[in-house]
């Protein structure tokens, strides 16, 4: 049906219902409950449960890069900034947003499931070449070691976010202290 306010506004309500139950306890009725609507509605807008879940990954997804790209128009001439930037963003992001760091740690958790799995695959791989390419640039700049192996770090720097996730849910929220993220960054790509 389109991607109007009510779209958005199912789409926030059922990560927050995902975020607080879990896939298979989020039922139709109760995602349609939550949005303020029938669960009928729910289905004009979205075909399944599975779709449903599918968007609010891309919903989640498209939060951050958003952010990202915003980043990239301030600092393109600047990779290691620019990493460093979108290392922090994320950072923020995940504490700004509790239910959308539960529902990617939810996802995380549940990549048995063919879709799920290709969805956090494709989103990973997006930001791993990102995140490569940058890599490269800053070496190519000068603003980091040519030692570094830009392909192993894009993937440290990638799963150390993901890593972020699954220890804030487990209850340690130290890992979101900025401090930490520094000091990774600083380990994975050698910069001073």
């Amino acid at each position: 049906m389109g991607n109007g306010p009510r779209h958005e506004k199912i789409i926030l309500s059922s990560i927050d219902v995902f975020a607080r139950t879990n896939y298979e306890k989020a039922t139709t009725a109760l995602l349609a409950k939550e949005a303020g609507i029938a669960e009928g509605t729910l289905y004009k807008y979205f075909p399944s449960k599975k779709q449903l879940f599918l968007d609010c990954c891309r919903y989640v997804e498209g939060q951050l890069l958003e952010r990202y790209r915003e980043i990239y128009r301030v600092t393109k001439d600047e990779p290691a900034e620019y990493l460093r930037r979108v290392a922090r963003s994320y950072l923020d992001f995940v504490v700004e947003n509790p239910a959308m760091r539960r529902f990617l740690a939810f996802i995380l958790n549940n990549t048995f499931d063919d879709d799920f799995r290709n969805e956090l695959e494709g989103f990973i791989k997006l930001n791993v070449d990102a995140t490569e390419q940058m890599l490269r640039r800053a070496q190519e700049k000068g603003e980091i070691s040519r030692k570094l192996d830009p392909r192993a770090a894009a993937w440290m720097f990638v799963g150390g976010y993901f890593t972020l996730i699954l220890m804030s849910e487990i209850g340690a929220g130290e890992a979101l202290n900025p401090k930490y993220l520094e000091s990774l960054f600083q380990a994975i790509l050698n910069v001073e």
